[in-house]
């Protein structure tokens, strides 16, 4: 490994680091440092309860990149949980100065290495890696990323933006996924999940409460912690968004097809 890059686990001592990775350029917006605040309580929960679950990666002494992961068992928005399976929920290395240097590869190889040591989250021995392989539109693409690094598409009902990598076993599928079954509790209302997992899911559940706004005014909008509410999310088969007892899959970035989508389900 190269002198100036330097990797190192996640402890309560360096958390303010991790969150400055993805951070550094929304210190400012109050919606950004919620979405932040939130995604450190998560941390130290985890910590607690599995040890470290992120690598930083210093380039010249700075923060500059991250990687983040869990095991499936921690995962409460799950029923069903496969035992000693590790999702990495994202790589991510924004500064410009310090990209194409190796580093997004030198946290997935030092997470590997920790896995075939038996040295994450107490699980000792780690039967496959599973990898949240989504385009960030920046540098290079996550799913091309994970290729190089060996990651293959599983045969089972995963996401279909999940990569895996075996560690010390094969593959098992994981539960096929559910349809939503339209609940009267949840008609003429919207009901925004967000993750404490990530930083961004905050606010971008705060800009889905505007876009519904401007479309409906006077619609009801309850916004849930997924994390702290598990079991609103498995009733609604893990949607991310429903908007009168309908599931909404528009991404909220594209405003007005995700609009369009909204004022339809308003209709049904």
């Amino acid at each position: 490994m190269s002198p100036d890059i330097k990797i190192e686990n996640l402890d309560e001592n360096n958390i303010e680091k991790l969150l400055f990775v993805c951070s550094s350029h929304r210190l400012e917006d109050p919606v950004h440092r919620e979405g932040m605040r939130l995604k450190k309580d998560w941390l130290l929960e985890m910590l607690k309860n599995w040890g470290s679950v992120a690598k930083i990666a210093y380039y010249r002494g700075m923060p500059k990149g991250q990687i983040l992961y869990f095991p499936e068992e921690a995962d409460k928005t799950r029923v069903i949980k496969r035992r000693n399976v590790v999702w990495i929920n994202c790589v991510y290395n924004p500064f410009p100065e310090a990209q194409r240097l190796g580093i997004g590869r030198k946290l997935v190889e030092s997470l590997i290495t920790d896995c075939k040591k038996g040295e994450i989250c107490g699980l000792g021995n780690v039967k496959f890696l599973l990898a949240k392989a989504f385009n960030t539109g920046e540098a290079l693409s996550l799913p091309e990323f994970y290729r190089k690094m060996g990651f293959i598409q599983p045969p089972g009902k995963e996401p279909s933006n999940a990569l895996y990598l075996s560690i010390s076993g094969e593959y098992e599928k994981g539960p096929k996924q559910e349809k939503y079954e339209p609940l009267p509790e949840d008609k003429n209302k919207a009901i925004i999940f967000y993750s404490p997992i990530c930083q961004f899911s905050y606010p971008f559940a705060v800009r889905m409460r505007e876009l519904i706004q401007e479309v409906a005014p006077n619609l009801p909008i309850k916004m849930i912690n997924e994390w702290k509410n598990p079991e609103e999310v498995i009733k609604r088969k893990s949607h991310g968004l429903i908007v009168n007892a309908t599931p909404i899959y528009t991404f909220f970035m594209a405003e007005e097809q995700f609009k369009n989508e909204v004022k339809q389900a308003l209709k049904n």
